[in-house]
């Protein structure tokens, strides 16, 4: 009988060593497959653009656009209330201020190589035509008013010209004709859902989506329908902590900068994860605070970081 009642504590003792140790393995299957994945990826610095003593330092960059055309890099140097341009190496080239342009936060370009660019100090989009140095408001016709002023966020381009600006107060997105007539408007009828903060447009027409506060990223067909919504804090294993821009490159996986992980969170469509680059810091190749992506056709990563802007190029395995 003694024997019996031994065997049976040590089964339980052993059972209850397995129910401790199958958290801690399952936190240790998931780290190795994410590591793996993020192995998988190789990643490099291309440059760090800061300032010089010709065109000064960088005062809160807050958007920028590689011209796939010129090739060359514009960027909001909002602080400095300036249009910055650089070369292909990423040299300086030129600034652009402007009395009528106050605080410059985001631009886009369209085909014709105008840009439009949401001035947060004035709370308007401003078009801007270098070649024949024009700079003036955007008028907007037809929006139907909102129940609360109209306040630009970010905007985005399709490949039609149409422009898509986030109306921060009334908690949607506007999209207009390049002559500025109201289109449609994009909206969540959701309880949790606290507006969007960035928005991207692929060439599908396919709308993306941020709502940094809920950790919630929204994918819309090129009617404005919902078609997928992932990154809920309650939802998943690897949630977005603060998420402040997105990205989408040519194969449809979307690069989120996720400010309080320092780190680009890479996921496809359907909202699975697929790896991680870069790290918490303030090194070379590291991020501290990053704000703002965009990736060009050479698949070269640019991230807005604090006061500086830092240049990836993503190496994938059996891609060269």
């Amino acid at each position: 009988m003694r024997n019996k009642m031994e065997a049976r504590g040590k089964r339980a003792i052993s059972r209850k060593f397995f129910y401790c140790l199958l958290p801690v393995a399952c936190w240790l299957l998931f780290f190795a497959v994410v590591s793996f994945a993020e192995g998988k990826i190789g990643v490099k610095t291309v440059a760090i653009i800061t300032g010089d003593e010709i065109m000064g330092r960088f005062n809160q960059p807050s958007g920028l656009f590689f011209d796939e055309v010129k090739k060359r890099l514009y960027v909001a140097d909002s602080g400095n209330g300036r249009l910055v341009s650089f070369d292909s190496e990423f040299k300086y080239l030129a600034e652009l201020t402007d009395e009528g342009m106050k605080l410059p936060t985001t631009l886009v370009r369209n085909k014709e190589g105008q840009f439009f660019i949401l001035d947060s100090g004035k709370a308007e989009v401003i078009f801007i035509d270098l070649e024949n140095k024009i700079v003036k408001s955007f008028p907007l016709t037809g929006v139907p008013s909102g129940k609360e002023q109209f306040i630009p966020g970010r905007i985005a381009i399709d490949k039609g010209n149409r422009l898509y600006m986030i109306d921060k107060l009334n908690r949607r997105i506007i999209v207009v004709e390049p002559t500025g007539e109201f289109v449609r408007e994009i909206s969540v009828k959701e309880k949790d859902f606290f507006g969007f903060t960035d928005v991207k447009v692929d060439e599908s027409g396919n709308v993306y989506a941020m709502d940094a506060i809920a950790g919630s990223v929204y994918i819309f067909d090129d009617k404005g329908v919902i078609v997928s919504r992932f990154g809920k804090r309650e939802n998943r294993k690897y949630a977005l902590r603060f998420p402040t821009s997105l990205a989408v490159d040519k194969n449809g996986l979307i690069y989120i900068t996720d400010q309080h992980a320092g780190r680009i969170l890479v996921f496809d469509k359907k909202g699975v994860f697929q790896y991680a680059i870069s790290k918490p810091g303030a090194k070379e190749g590291e991020l501290s605070s990053p704000s703002y992506i965009f990736i060009d056709n050479e698949r070269r990563i640019y991230v807005i970081d604090g006061n500086r802007i830092q240049i990836f190029q993503e190496e994938k395995e059996g891609n060269g």
